[in-house]
């Protein structure tokens, strides 16, 4: 199939990022969403992104829509809605109802698998998992996740979609949490773990795994950017939909900082309490929430070597269940996550 149009449903968060790097890509996009107020916004951030990116010019692909028949032109659709089961299966139902036969309907997901998703959905054949990393204006890397009853048309066009973006596609089986989410999950729920026990505080933590363990951001740090409240669903998702596993349990000190009221950096709180002009410190309610918080702190050495053991060993279970291979797990950890190496890749220097 020849690509020219592309739809992209839900303009708030990722839908604007990704419609922007498609028209930087010379393709046609409709954006849709409920109201002009929501659509004016976004044309606003794909404006001042184009005239960063020294192409305003591209501004002229761009069209918008509150209505889905609109999408009857396009030959790849994007649902960009919130990841929550049922939103995302009105929404793909509406979308398959209302696009031509021939159009691929692709689902941004970052954690919740496709099969959930697309359960109402009439034509599952034309149906593709996608997992674009925030910002997609930025990031190199693209999760393309093959639905079980997905066409080899509908993942051929969905691959050579990413291609035309310049972007780097890994592939992966259907599963909660796909490569980056679930292979880095034990990271941040390691780290946590050490901060329960009294290992240490999330500067210490943090700092050992960027200065020992070669990290770019500690997973404090990344929870916080992410905001506790969405860090804490992609962990829920993980432990129920793949049996419950102890070593995926959610942490109980990420629950106790939203009941108070600390969601991460845009609440000024989460693991980190932040002041002006952006200095953070370990946020003072943790050592209300955490029993002898910070009184048995763990060399750095033993922070990185705790994280990488649990990463390696979800790694293994990942790719020994065939869900992906060594190489994309490695590609897509260095790309999606920028760390150094990869989880392989340390094993075979150790």
């Amino acid at each position: 199939m020849e690509l020219r149009t592309v739809g992209i449903v839900g303009a708030e968060g990722i839908g604007a990022g990704i419609a922007q790097i498609c028209v930087q890509a010379g393709l046609e996009v409709i954006l849709v969403d409920d109201t002009e107020e929501i659509l004016g916004a976004a044309e606003d951030r794909i404006l001042r992104g184009l005239q960063r990116a020294e192409q305003p010019g591209a501004f002229s692909l761009m069209r918008k829509a509150t209505r889905l028949d609109k999408l009857e032109s396009c030959d790849l659709a994007i649902e960009c809605g919130l990841e929550a089961p049922q939103a995302k299966q009105d929404l793909l139902r509406r979308m398959d109802s209302r696009v031509s036969r021939s159009c691929v309907l692709a689902v941004q997901t970052s954690a919740l698998p496709v099969a959930i998703a697309a359960r109402a959905v009439e034509n599952p054949e034309r149906v593709v998992g996608v997992h674009f990393f925030t910002p997609p204006t930025i990031s190199k890397l693209v999760e393309v996740i093959r639905y079980e009853h997905a066409s080899e048309e509908a993942m051929g066009t969905v691959l050579d979609f990413v291609s035309r973006l310049g972007k780097t596609a890994v592939r992966c089986k259907d599963t909660a949490g796909f490569i980056v989410n679930r292979v880095s999950r034990p990271m941040s729920l390691c780290a946590m773990r050490l901060l329960e026990r009294g290992r240490g505080d999330p500067v210490s933590i943090d700092s050992a795994l960027r200065t020992a363990g070669g990290f770019p951001a500690g997973p404090f740090q990344l929870a916080d950017f992410a905001g506790l409240d969405e860090d804490l669903a992609v962990s829920e998702i993980l432990y129920e939909l793949l049996g419950r596993p102890e070593r995926l349990r959610p942490a109980e000190i990420e629950r106790k900082l939203i009941l108070r009221g600390c969601r991460g950096r845009r609440d000024d709180a989460g693991f980190y309490a932040y002041r002006e002009r952006g200095s953070a410190s370990p946020n003072p309610a943790l050592a209300d929430l955490v029993e002898g918080y910070g009184s048995d702190p763990a060399k750095p050495e033993e922070i990185v070597q705790a994280v990488r053991e649990a990463v390696t060993e979800e790694a293994r279970t990942l790719t020994g269940a065939g869900i992906a291979s060594e190489a994309d797990v490695e590609l897509a950890m260095r790309l999606g996550m920028q760390w150094p190496k990869g989880p392989f890749a340390w094993e075979e220097r150790v």
